[in-house]
């Protein structure tokens, strides 16, 4: 009996664990049946788990990774301007940088094409320029804070929304997972979080400076400032005909306030209704171009 039954117990051992059940059952030993089913159980162990995919051991089992605060934190710093507010000294350098490129090559030009008579429009092409570069900036500082800020609600939550399924979840955290994000939001995010807003504080309080400068000026000039594009419409441009007619003195000053435009060579001066492609058609000449707006 034994001797019939060596050699399939010696065909047993060499075939996979899953193999013992076609081979002699009842004849296997004990130890035999005890790894045959511990071999089985790991394979639906494992026909169970997911093949694919990663899995953060720290975060949230039920959360896809993607969706998980810590790995929103790295993605945001990832993502284009983000990781300036990382620190403090290069979020003032690349804010002055910006500052400095956004004045330069695009502020100055636009308001040079105002302000044109230098040096007497000196302050004028500045404040102009100044006005435009914060106001632009401050849209750019505002969509960081909604960046960080979203990230911040997202770690000092203690329910953690994801989508998963084609439907939206909560996942309640843990006391470890709360104190983990919690340490996270004060050592990481809340500093940027302040570098941020005193960035916002401190450039709103500029633009507003610019534009209380700005008019000042224009109030301290008077009439006496450079002229500036206004097209006169309706009961405004009747009065200032009139006034033009019946007021000599008016009428010398705006003409002295538009050959400040005249170049060198005398060319540069045109009537004011050259500016209005209303009023150049009724002034006529020059294939409805208005007469005298060729800048002679």
């Amino acid at each position: 009996m034994t001797a019939a039954l060596l050699p399939a117990l010696l065909l047993a051992a060499s075939l996979p664990a899953f193999a013992y059940a076609y081979v002699a059952p009842g004849a296997a030993p004990t130890a035999a049946r005890g790894a045959i089913r511990f071999a089985l159980m790991q394979q639906k162990q494992q026909q169970k788990t997911p093949s694919s995919g990663f899995r953060n051991p720290f975060g949230q089992a039920q959360i896809p990774v993607d969706q998980q605060p810590v790995v929103e934190l790295q993605t945001l710093r990832k993502e284009p301007f983000y990781d300036w507010a990382d620190t403090s000294d290069t979020y003032t350098s690349k804010l002055g940088d910006l500052y400095k490129g956004t004045m330069l090559f695009i502020s100055l030009p636009i308001a040079y094409t105002t302000y044109n008579v230098l040096p007497n429009e000196l302050p004028q092409i500045f404040l102009a320029a100044n006005i435009g570069t914060f106001g632009a900036m401050l849209p750019f500082v505002l969509r960081l804070r909604v960046g960080w800020g979203f990230v911040s609600e997202r770690l000092r939550e203690k329910e953690t929304y994801f989508e998963a399924q084609q439907r939206g979840l909560f996942a309640r955290k843990d006391k470890e997972e709360i104190a983990r994000d919690k340490l996270i939001y004060k050592t990481q995010v809340a500093p940027v979080l302040r570098r941020i807003d005193a960035s916002i504080f401190l450039i709103a309080v500029l633009l507003g400076l610019s534009v209380v400068s700005g008019e000042v000026l224009a109030l301290s000039l008077g009439e006496a400032g450079p002229s500036t594009l206004k097209t006169f419409v309706g009961q405004d441009a009747r009065d200032i005909t009139n006034r033009l007619r019946a007021d000599d003195e008016f009428a010398a000053r705006e003409q002295e306030r538009a050959r400040r435009k005249m170049k060198e060579d005398g060319t540069g001066v045109k009537p004011a209704y050259c500016d209005s492609r209303y009023y150049r058609i009724l002034a006529g000449g020059n294939a409805q171009g208005g007469v005298g707006c060729n800048g002679q």
